[in-house]
């Protein structure tokens, strides 16, 4: 087995950014969910009420996020701090200024801010075993090839990757390989996988679109892949050590679920 794709997500369910190789820190693949859409009281958004995030183009500029959307582009600026709140946690987080603000604002057709992770930042994962930014739940998701080629034989009309929003992609495992494992090394980093994804809402938004479907892919997981607390599509995990992964990199399942 090997990684077949690695996928960054530098704004918080706008548009992934594939790549060939990249940096693994503390809170994992590098700018993963550092950046994130607030509403004027700093609660964050995400695809499940705002689709058009998937229209969100991130790259970097000289260090800077650089945003583009239909409707324009815009530099991230500095421009102090305000409290923000993603779920359970609340905190500080930096403002990124009034111009990539208007952008977003006239994208989403509401008053919105961005912003980034501040230097204090600190966000456990809800079992404690990892930090993270402004993700969901933990710091990787992995998903295999195969495990998508299973669900779009299933489903009435097959579906891309993007949907599932992954960090990793596995090729060359069997169909829901991911669900055994406990233990791998995704080349020379060990990584814990820790608990399935329980899939949302946003599966049903067209990543080059923005526009929310209908009740696929959720309605057909729902007839193989319930289980208790939603269903499920690919693996939540934590890194042991920081590192680099790279396309090609070697999967090898250290220790399986017991």
């Amino acid at each position: 087995m090997k990684i077949g794709a690695l996928y960054v997500y530098p704004v918080k369910s706008g548009r992934g950014m594939a790549v060939d190789r990249w940096p693994l820190d503390a809170r994992g693949l590098a700018h993963d969910r550092e950046y994130m859409v607030v509403d004027p009281e700093g609660t964050f958004l995400t695809q499940r009420e705002a689709p058009r995030l998937a229209l969100i183009e991130p790259s970097f500029e000289d260090g800077r996020l650089r945003v583009s959307t239909p409707g324009g582009t815009a530099i991230t600026a500095p421009a102090g701090t305000r409290e923000v709140t993603v779920w359970e946690h609340t905190g500080p987080a930096v403002d990124c200024g009034d111009e990539v603000a208007d952008l977003l604002s006239t994208l989403l057709d509401r008053p919105c801010r961005l912003v980034t992770t501040a230097a204090e930042h600190r966000r456990p994962t809800e079992d404690g075993c990892a930090e993270i930014a402004f993700a969901d739940g933990y710091p990787l998701l992995l998903i295999s090839d195969s495990s998508l080629t299973e669900l779009n034989r299933r489903l009435p009309e097959a579906l891309p990757m993007d949907r599932f929003r992954p960090n990793v992609v596995i090729e060359h495992a069997e169909p829901f390989a991911e669900d055994a494992w406990a233990t791998v090394d995704l080349g020379d980093v060990r990584v814990d996988v820790l608990k399935p994804c329980a899939r949302c809402a946003i599966t049903r938004v067209d990543q080059a679109t923005g526009i929310r479907g209908d009740g696929e892919p959720l309605r057909t997981l729902g007839t193989f892949r319930k289980a208790k607390g939603g269903v499920m599509f690919g693996q939540n995990a934590a890194h042991r050590t920081t590192g680099e992964l790279a396309v090609g990199d070697a999967v090898t399942v250290r220790m399986a679920r017991v």
